[in-house]
């Protein structure tokens, strides 16, 4: 059980992500002034554009009858074309409960921050769960099939398909107050998990595998908007029914984000080839937590 809870964590803190990301430098985006979005969807999509980013920090936890047994934070920022996010680069850090700890040396390092950049389908990887396995002089782990804004989060505001069937299961809607200095307005409303990952790809790598009946897990969510129409804030609660060793259990992941300077430019860049190893050079298989590392590009 206590192996079941550890990766269902790391998945719960994959890909909240990215400390900087970016586009082609010489693609610069267009000075012409853009005409006010109507929704957030529109104004989102206008926001993908080469040379464009948008930066986050985001907090949760993942608890069971009540008693936090992780705790998760990341920051960084994503990357836009045309298409959308194209690139990310982020730091996680997750904390642990005792009562989850055991002498699993594969999972030894999980608590140390975990740094992953994503390049279009491509992951890097540096620390984490991966301090001990690489091969010396080499601090990264190459690893192909990512998205680079795939999230734990079910609510992903730089997914316009997945903000899109957010907003359309709305209940209420009225002053939000402040976020970062910018007057909200705040939605509210439910969505059930399957139909977040019918809309949503991103949803489908990190979450797909933590509910055992999709169709009836309830995603309550609350999305604060900005006068521009670009979300804020975005927060997330649900359960999440597993089995595991014989036993069923429910736990609660509930993760908040925060987002600031939408459509500046922001920079990433994958790590030197001299110190990146392949998953043939681990000294070790990796670590039984796919949530957290693969997630496939389908």
């Amino acid at each position: 059980m206590k192996r079941a809870l550890m990766a269902l964590a790391c998945a719960a803190t994959a890909a909240l992500v990215a400390p900087a990301v970016a586009a082609p430098a010489q693609a610069q985006p267009s000075t012409q002034a853009q005409a006010p979005a109507a929704d957030p969807v529109a104004a989102l999509r206008q926001q993908f554009a080469a040379g464009h980013g948008v930066r986050f920090v985001s907090s949760g936890t993942l608890s069971m009858a009540g008693v936090t047994a992780v705790k998760f934070t990341a920051n960084g920022g994503y990357a836009f074309g045309r298409s959308g996010v194209i690139a990310s680069d982020s730091t996680q850090k997750a904390k642990y409960s005792d009562l989850l700890k055991d002498e699993d040396e594969d999972l030894k390092d999980a608590e140390k921050p975990l740094r992953m950049i994503v390049i279009g389908s491509t992951g890097y990887f540096s620390g984490g769960v991966y301090t001990s396995m690489l091969p010396e002089g080499k601090t990264w782990l190459r690893l192909p099939g990512l998205r680079p804004n795939s999230s734990s989060n079910p609510v992903n505001p730089t997914d316009w398909r997945n903000l899109k069937a957010v907003l359309a299961t709305t209940k209420a809607k009225g002053p939000g107050g402040s976020v970062n200095g910018a007057k909200t307005t705040l939605y509210r409303g439910t969505i059930t998990l399957s139909q977040l990952m019918k809309a949503s790809p991103s949803v489908k790598d990190s979450l797909a595998g933590l509910a055992s009946n999709p169709g009836k897990t309830v995603v309550s969510w609350k999305l604060w908007v900005g006068d521009d129409q670009l979300v804020r804030r975005a927060s997330a609660s649900v359960d999440l029914k597993m089995k595991a060793e014989g036993d069923s259990f429910t736990f609660t992941l509930s993760e908040v984000a925060t987002f600031a300077g939408w459509g500046r430019k922001v920079t990433v860049k994958a790590p030197p080839k001299s110190q990146v190893a392949k998953l043939t050079d681990l000294d070790g298989d990796v670590p039984d937590t796919t949530g957290t590392v693969i997630l496939p590009n389908n």
